[in-house]
């Protein structure tokens, strides 16, 4: 079999590697690199007048012409950074995932032949490959590991994931994983972006606990939260929080509606009787005039985590939609930093900012959505893959994945390989 490195062999973002087995090639992953760009939480329709080529040339999308005879698009998730470039590559094969990431495609990709798989079923894209999506947790719902069925042997798909055995939304299929490691698994392709941490990522209920202090602490004024729009769990979880302090909750951003209301459909979110979404500029301000009139009386969830220049929350601290923060306001930060320069450099300003109006900050109500080195070691274990190859990484990140598959007995250049955009190898 050859693999293609397209996106995501450089640094975090834009994810997509091609499995070529004979004159058959699945793509996996068509993600864009947000932050080249300021996307999060910004709506794609932002880029789509800047030429494909130049996209490409900027490390914003993958090359998808790379790949030759492709039969299927693979999605592994929803989040922009494996499904984003859809739109923009525009696929003419079937692309193929669970439920609700088809349903984030269809949205970014009205033109796209989307079929819907679920989880443990089988999907025959040619006669030499089929697919299978695993369910895992991640930080947004329906996050698979994508198991390849080739005439070559199995290729795993590991391209976002942590191990949560606490999770509200998704649990991980150990069993099957464990079946599928003991079939025999030729190839694991596995994302790198936090295997440097050690020990294992926190659940996602670490969370609950550090915004339950927070909540508790906070006597008066507007509180005022931020968080990712597709992190569903996290967003129950706010909601859940808030509602125990008898604050109504306000929901504010064009992705925050979007995302919401998707979930909602799909039973992944249980909104309060008196919680309201509101997704428009003008909406926004009509919604903020009735806050600041009783500030202690709500709660507002609002994007704007990364100090993305259109969010709301920078748009609400310029002074926009006829809103002032006060002193003694507060803004939780349920998201860290993604740690890009652009975003580190936005995020110091704007808590520089606050800071200069006497609002409270309280950061690091968060834990990741990725492995950490344990994690990716349990992983291993489970499937005791011949071949290993990290992605979604840096060299850096993906090297360091290496010095982990050395302590399990792997060595470089053998069954360890280290290949970057645009290369291509034999397994």
């Amino acid at each position: 079999m050859d693999i293609t490195a397209v996106g995501g062999y450089k640094a975090v973002g834009r994810n997509m590697t091609g499995v070529s087995i004979g004159n058959d090639t699945v793509a996996l992953d068509n993600g864009l690199r947000l932050d080249m760009l300021q996307m999060y939480d910004a709506d794609i329709s932002d880029i789509k007048k800047v030429n494909v080529e130049q996209l490409i040339k900027l490390d914003v999308i993958p090359e998808y012409e790379r790949l030759r005879n492709v039969r299927a698009q693979i999605i592994s998730h929803g989040h922009l950074d494996h499904i984003g470039a859809l739109p923009f590559t525009r696929p003419r094969v079937p692309i193929i995932s669970t439920p609700y990431p088809i349903e984030i495609g269809r949205r970014e990709y009205r033109e796209g032949d989307f079929f819907a798989v679920e989880y443990n079923e089988h999907f025959s894209v040619s006669k030499r490959i089929k697919v299978e999506f695993i369910p895992v947790t991640h930080s947004i719902p329906e996050t698979s590991l994508v198991l390849l069925r080739t005439s070559e042997g199995n290729v795993v798909y590991a391209c976002d994931y942590k191990l949560d055995d606490h999770s509200a939304l998704g649990k991980t299929d150990y069993g099957r994983l464990r079946k599928v490691g003991h079939e025999g698994v030729k190839l694991l392709i596995v994302e790198s972006t936090r295997v440097k941490e050690a020990g294992k990522t926190s659940s996602e209920n670490v969370v609950r606990s550090k915004l339950q202090d927070v909540l508790n602490f906070i006597d008066d004024g507007l509180i005022v939260a931020t968080t990712f729009s597709s992190h569903i769990e996290r967003i129950q979880m706010i909601l859940d929080e808030v509602e125990k302090t008898g604050r109504k909750p306000v929901i504010l951003g064009h992705s925050m509606l979007n995302h919401t209301e998707l979930a909602e459909r799909f039973d992944y979110l249980d909104m309060p009787p008196d919680a309201r979404v509101y997704g428009t500029p003008k909406a926004i301000k009509y919604a903020l005039n009735e806050v600041k009139r009783n500030r202690e009386d709500y709660f507002v969830l609002a994007t704007g985590h990364q100090a993305e220049p259109e969010s709301v929350l920078i748009r609400m601290l310029e002074g926009q939609f006829n809103f002032r923060f006060q002193k003694r306001d507060s803004v939780l930060f349920c998201a860290n930093v993604i740690p890009v320069p652009l975003n580190i450099a936005q995020r110091t300003v704007l808590e520089s900012k606050l800071q200069s109006k006497g609002v409270r900050i309280f950061k690091d109500i968060h834990v990741s959505g990725h492995a950490s080195k344990e994690d990716h070691r349990r992983l291993l274990e489970l499937l005791k893959p011949g071949h290993i190859i990290p992605c979604h990484g840096t060299i850096e990140q993906r090297s360091a994945w290496v010095a982990l598959a050395s302590e399990e007995g792997y060595e470089l250049n053998k069954n360890t390989h280290l290949i970057n955009n645009g290369q291509t190898i034999k397994i």
